[in-house]
């Protein structure tokens, strides 16, 4: 069946073009690698790191002193073009960081510069953290596995809930909720221990997500590693302020280092946010002020505490320590903790007035919840932000010129290409529970023609050797070869763009530019809403990940400007991953889509449409050439 759709194409299929230039002026241009060294979660470093630059044709480093930027980058510059360099990063506290960069020759006269990030992991620490790295969308079968596994998690039916989510694991390994629901299941079946790993790999591939990051706490915190859980939880309660969960582990964690500054703040915090469900809080916080000599509000906080839980187990201890509180000071005593023998931390004199000995009273940990529910589709592109370097300077126009070059390559080279599409499509029932879903095998092909400079033909087939060759669901999904073209300078005019700053994809450095319909161009070519009578045109809005060498969109993601009541669609959301394929014949490299997710919004329906796509061919003046599958990005 042939769908035409007067479009773009959201299969990003760019070509890598460059000249060699001639001995002399490949002598006078040179090249620069600007990089950008952050902790686990893109902060700063206190201090500057050291960075040994080594050209790998030579394998003696190079005697740099770099240039600071002044918004934290540090350039390193008469390098050579067409070189690839070895960076080792050492800085105090973290591990030792080592990362190739490669540059490219130089283009037309022009420089050659490169720019990454580099993240280090903190020494001493089991988890590998980086950077995030955008959203993480699953397939139907993979979430109808958790979705079971949740179900029977809610049951405390364990063993059953981890075969469910072994199986997601094994279709999804680096999903970051997929692992996370692992963890949840070991960690409410009491098994740390096994918990451990899954939620450590949860946090390593999306550190911004506050139920990960509390529930890592919550492991490290019950198996003793107190620094550990800290520098998670207070990620967590950066990321979401009103976790009182998280900061009434934090006080505890706190007061377990006998930080009792640190102790009473978070717990009074974590009194603030949960008010009667952090009860229990008051047990820590009266336990920190008593550490910082403050005995009478200690003894407050403790009776205040006793009389809405008389009936507490500890309540003889707790009043034995109120008594103890109101007794008069003694001389100065040497202070102990009474984890002191544990920790081997060597006891100190201080003054009287911070003197006190707390009988064993311990404060249960925050409740754990079952792991909330996936939203059914990723956010609106505007509710979320993405990662970006701070500082990091990006110039619109080139971004836009490099990326429209490669879209108007895309369009006068490709006249036609196929693949091998596995299709999958499932309703998400109001209860967020998933129904079976449809799956289907294609031979895919799509034609894309320009017979006018304003103008995109998008035509597209689908055969199937099976009986059923129609796509599932209520709606079909076309012109899928159609976003990505937003960046040829024939559409870009449809568009207020802007360059949100330097992020990565997939561990590769990446400019993230948004745009959105202007508002004297309401409506986009680029999608279309079709019944059987007529042709709606969508207004969209998009974010972009576009490569910093090279210019080529690798991952892209839309959305309607505003719901259409009109036609029922409340929400389209596209999420298109976009890999380099090898055409050997031509010596090119075309950019095309790995996956694309759809979700709809639909007269009441929340549907996920699912397409992988491989086994590329492609098709030009009457010859065809096999293409490989995707490879990693360079």
């Amino acid at each position: 069946m042939k769908q035409r759709l007067v479009a773009a194409a959201t299969f990003a299929v760019f070509f890598l073009v460059s000249s060699s230039p001639a001995p002399a002026q490949r002598q006078q241009n040179t090249g620069s690698i600007t990089i950008y060294v952050r902790d686990e979660f893109g902060k700063p470093l206190t201090l500057p790191p050291q960075v040994r630059v080594t050209p790998l044709s030579s394998g003696m480093p190079m005697p740099f002193t770099p240039l600071f930027t002044g918004d934290g980058g540090m350039v390193f510059s008469h390098l050579v073009p067409g070189k690839d360099y070895e960076l080792v990063i050492k800085a105090d506290g973290y591990q030792v960081a080592t990362e190739t960069i490669s540059l490219p020759p130089a283009d037309r006269g022009e420089d050659s510069s490169v720019t990454d990030i580099i993240y280090l992991k903190p020494l001493g620490q089991e988890s590998l953290l980086s950077a995030p790295k955008g959203q993480y969308v699953l397939a139907p079968r993979a979430e109808k596995e958790v979705q079971k596994g949740l179900n029977d998690l809610r049951s405390q039916k364990f063993d059953s809930a981890r075969k469910h989510v072994e199986k997601a694991i094994q279709m999804a390994p680096g999903n970051p909720y997929v692992n996370y629901v692992m963890g949840m299941v070991y960690l409410m079946s009491e098994q740390v221990s096994q918990a451990q790993p899954f939620l450590e790999k949860s946090v390593s591939i999306d550190p911004r997500q506050p139920p990960s990051l509390f529930a890592l706490g919550t492991v490290r915190f019950q198996t003793g590693n107190y620094e550990g859980a800290i520098q998670v939880l207070e990620q967590a309660v950066q990321l979401d302020p009103s976790s009182y969960k998280a900061e009434w582990l934090l006080a505890d964690a706190y007061l377990k280092r006998r930080n009792y500054a640190k102790a009473r703040d978070y717990a009074e915090a974590a009194l603030k946010n949960g008010k009667q469900n952090a009860a229990q809080v008051q047990l820590i916080l009266a336990e920190a002020l008593a550490g910082l000599g403050e005995r009478e509000e200690a003894a407050d906080t403790y009776e205040a505490y006793l009389k809405l839980h008389a009936q507490d187990p500890n309540a003889a201890k707790i009043q034995a320590s109120v008594q103890a509180l109101r007794q008069p000071l003694a001389p100065a005593v040497a202070s102990v903790s009474l984890d002191s023998a544990a920790t081997g931390v060597t006891p100190t004199v201080e003054p009287a007035a911070a003197a006190f000995a707390p009988i064993a009273i311990t404060a249960s940990v925050p409740p754990l919840n079952l792991p909330p529910k996936e939203n059914w589709a990723p956010p609106n592109i505007d509710a979320a932000k993405p990662f970006v370097i701070s500082g990091a300077a990006c110039s619109l126009p080139k971004v836009l010129q490099a990326a429209g070059k490669n879209a108007v390559q895309f369009v006068t080279d490709l006249q036609e290409f196929s693949a091998t599409e596995e299709y999958q499509s499932v309703e998400i029932k109001r209860n967020a529970e998933l129904e079976k879903p449809e799956t289907r095998v294609f031979d895919y092909v799509a034609l894309i023609e320009n017979p006018r400079p304003e103008l995109f033909d998008v035509q597209e087939s689908r055969n199937s050797s099976s009986a059923v060759s129609d796509l599932p669901g209520l709606l079909r999904d076309v012109g899928a070869p159609a976003r990505v073209l937003a960046f040829h300078p024939s559409l870009r005019e449809d568009f207020a763009w802007n360059c949100e700053g330097l992020g990565k994809w997939k561990d590769q450095p990446a400019w993230i530019v948004h745009f959105d319909q202007r508002r004297d161009r309401p409506t986009s070519v680029l999608a279309g809403f079709s019944t059987p009578s007529q042709l709606y045109l969508l207004p969209l809005k998009g974010r972009a990940w576009i490569s910093e060498n090279g210019g080529h969109v690798v991952h892209l993601e839309t959305d309607l400007t505003r719901p259409m009541p009109e036609l029922g669609l409340m929400r389209q959301h596209f999420a298109i991953d976009y890999e380099p394929v090898s055409f050997q014949t031509h010596k090119v490299q075309l950019w095309l889509p790995e996956s694309v997710d759809v979700y709809y919004q639909y007269r009441g329906h929340f549907m996920h449409n699912y397409h992988h796509y491989t086994n590329f061919k492609l098709f030009w003046v009457g010859t065809s050439q096999e293409m490989g599958k995707p490879k990693a990005t360079p």
